[in-house]
């Protein structure tokens, strides 16, 4: 059985750390498989989760904006290609 804790993070998403090995965390590929735990980290875009209410259910807040989230490129990242050449 696996437990994990709920950590929500500055940018508003929901991470999933397991309890029994601290900096693992529940992560999922573009894909829809699942990663190992050994190889996430809390800044990686696959352990970032947005919490959804169920059919039905109203929230009482009102909806602000979505914002996204930039991480800078270094050289082991990949990048997107350009849609139109330069």
């Amino acid at each position: 059985n696996c437990v994990f804790s709920e950590i929500v993070l500055e940018n508003n998403y929901t991470a999933l750390q397991n309890a029994k090995y601290e900096g693992w965390y529940m992560a999922f590929t573009r894909e829809g498989r699942p990663r190992k735990g050994s190889k996430t980290r809390q800044h990686q875009r696959e352990v970032h989760f947005m919490k959804r209410l169920p059919k039905g259910h109203q929230t009482t807040e009102p909806h602000r904006r979505f914002e996204f989230v930039n991480y800078p490129f270094n050289r082991r990242s990949k990048r997107t290609r350009h849609s139109v050449p330069r």
